[in-house]
């Protein structure tokens, strides 16, 4: 056998990292394997394992340079790696990175470890410290904080009065409500929606006829969580509460009609009486 190129002549003994600087390799070892973060940013708590990583961080974050910009659309970027990445998975539509648990696939091999690690391991390792939500990814978590428990509605429609916790409810909102956009189509009928939640929904509900949500006080079930939730609130909290507020001795009987919808005849089924 040949012998090793100059190149690749240093090797990491715990991964396959190799290169041809011996000083480049003591930086990898120190970093990656020992897990240490000697160059500290002066403007911010983050600390990196390279001085150019910390000087990438401070052009780009507190900085704020853009110098790398696509030659293909508006967008611009503070490195010419992420440049390329955007490149190569934004308009080339390429996706290398294959899940070999499913059909998935990615434009980077970080997001095919987060698929693998949110969706097949069902890891939730990032708890939110305010209530019982658990996330798969660490941005999930600060989405979840500001939006659910600061109320924060950072991103506001220019078209209107409304305003969202995410930039992607936002851009949404502007598709279907202004633009009118209804972008997926039903496969087994003429209906159109601009989301394809509504659309899976639809299909569900109206074609396979599924009613998962089942109320826990009757025997009506409902193929919309949204339409339990009304359900409960105007047939059993009103009852409970035109009840809770008549006199005793004004009526000597009273007949509470719990009622769940029809089969489309419009007739409708008397759940339980009540007596008092």
């Amino acid at each position: 056998m040949g012998k090793e190129p100059k190149s690749r002549r240093h090797a990491c003994p715990q991964c396959d990292y190799k290169t041809g600087n011996g000083s480049h390799l003591r930086k990898h070892v120190r970093a990656v394997h020992e897990k240490r973060r000697d160059h500290a940013c002066s403007q911010c708590d983050a600390t990196f394992g390279h001085v150019s990583h910390l000087r990438t961080h401070v052009r780009t974050v507190h900085e704020q340079r853009r110098d790398h910009a696509c030659p293909q659309c508006d967008a611009a970027f503070g490195e010419a790696s992420t440049l390329r990445k955007h490149v190569r998975v934004v308009h080339e539509k390429r996706r290398d990175h294959t899940c070999p648990q499913c059909d998935a696939a990615f434009g980077e091999a970080s997001t095919l470890r987060k698929h693998v690690r949110v969706v097949h391991e069902q890891r939730r390792d990032h708890a939110c410290p305010q209530c019982d939500a658990a996330f798969g990814e660490a941005g999930h978590l600060t989405t979840h904080v500001r939006t659910v428990h600061e109320q924060r509605r950072d991103h506001a429609c220019s078209q209107c009065d409304a305003a969202f916790g995410q930039a992607g409810d936002l851009r949404r909102h502007v598709r279907t409500v202004h633009e009118q956009r209804r972008d997926h189509a039903c496969p087994q009928c003429d209906a159109a929606f601009g989301t394809a939640g509504n659309l899976k929904t639809h299909v569900r509900t109206v074609h396979e006829q599924r009613r998962d949500h089942a109320c826990s006080q009757c025997d009506a079930t409902f193929g919309h969580v949204s339409h339990l939730r009304t359900h409960v609130r105007t047939v059993h909290e009103q009852r409970k509460q035109q009840l809770g507020n008549t006199a005793p001795g004004i009526w000597s009987h009273a007949l509470l009609n719990l009622v769940q919808p029809g089969n489309g005849n419009g007739n409708t089924v008397t759940l339980a009486t009540a007596s008092f």
